[in-house]
C-alpha cells in the first residue's frame, strides 16, 4: 500500500466549501492579480480542485483570467474585479458555516474580512432603497425628475421605496435602472448582499447570486403584503 493511500481525505472539504475557500482567497485580494501558484499556496487545496473552481467562477463571470502566452510554461493570472465582489460575497454567504470558518482559519484566511467586515443586519427593502437613492443622487435628479422620466412611479412612491417603506416590483426596479443607466441585477444583488440573509432564501440553497437576490426581493414583497393584510384585518375588526 502506498503511503498516500493511508492518508484519508478531509471529509469537510465538500465541493461548495472548496468554492468558499477559493472565493475567500480572492475576496481578500479584490482587484489584485494573483498567479495560479499563489492561489494554490493560499487555498491549500488539491491543485485540480483549485483549477476547477477558478474555471467555474471565470465561466460564471465572477472572476477574470489572463494567460500570458509569452511565459513558458504559460502562467495564468486571476483576479476578482471590484464590481464583481458583491456577487462573490453572496456565493460565500451561501456556504458560510462553522466548518467553512474552520477551514479558512486553518489557512490563515478570514471569512468576515472577505465578506467586507460588515455583516449588515438591515432589511432587504432598506438596502434596496439606499441603492436606488444612491443611483438617483449620482445623477443629481430630484424625485420629481424621476417621476417625469419613469411614468409608472410617482415621486411619493419613490420616496417610500428609497426609505424602505415598501418594495417596488422588479419591473419598476428595471425601469428605474434603465433611467439611471444602471444594471437592475446589480441593484438587487447589492441590496441582497448589504442586508441580513432571509432564512427562507437560505433554505432554498440557491447558488446563483442574481436568482438569490430576486428571491430575497420576492420574499420581501410577500412579507410587506402579509403585514398590510394583517393591518387591514385589525382595522376592520376595530
Amino acid at each position: 500500500m502506498k503511503l498516500i493511500d493511508k492518508v484519508s481525505a478531509d471529509g469537510r472539504l465538500t465541493w461548495e466549501r472548496k468554492a468558499g475557500v477559493v472565493l475567500t482567497v480572492m475576496l481578500e485580494c479584490v482587484g489584485a492579480e494573483l498567479e495560479l501558484a499563489r492561489v494554490l499556496e493560499l487555498a491549500q487545496l488539491d491543485g485540480q480542485d483549485v483549477i476547477n473552481q477558478l474555471r467555474r467562477f471565470v465561466k460564471a463571470g465572477v472572476l477574470s483570467r489572463r494567460t500570458d502566452q509569452e511565459v513558458f510554461p504559460a502562467s495564468d493570472f486571476f483576479h476578482l474585479p471590484v464590481e464583481k465582489a458583491d456577487r462573490a460575497r453572496l456565493k460565500v454567504q451561501l456556504v458560510d458555516d462553522d466548518v467553512l470558518r474552520e477551514l479558512t482559519a486553518e489557512r490563515g484566511l478570514d471569512v468576515d474580512r472577505a465578506l467586507g467586515l460588515y455583516p449588515e443586519r438591515q432589511p432587504y427593502e432598506v438596502a434596496l432603497g439606499k441603492a436606488l437613492r444612491a443611483a438617483r443622487n449620482e445623477l443629481g435628479w430630484s424625485l420629481e425628475d424621476v417621476a417625469m422620466k419613469v411614468r409608472s412611479v410617482t415621486s411619493e412612491a419613490l420616496c417610500r421605496y428609497e426609505h424602505g417603506d415598501g418594495v417596488p416590483t422588479l419591473i419598476t426596479v428595471a425601469e428605474l435602472a434603465q433611467a439611471y443607466d444602471a444594471d437592475p441585477s446589480d441593484l438587487v444583488v447589492h441590496a441582497a448582499y448589504h442586508s441580513k440573509v432571509d432564512p427562507r432564501v437560505h433554505s432554498l440553497r440557491v447558488a446563483d447570486p442574481v436568482l438569490r437576490a430576486v428571491l430575497a426581493h420576492a420574499f420581501a414583497r410577500r412579507t410587506k403584503a402579509e403585514l398590510q393584510r394583517t393591518r387591514s384585518r385589525r382595522t376592520q375588526v376595530a
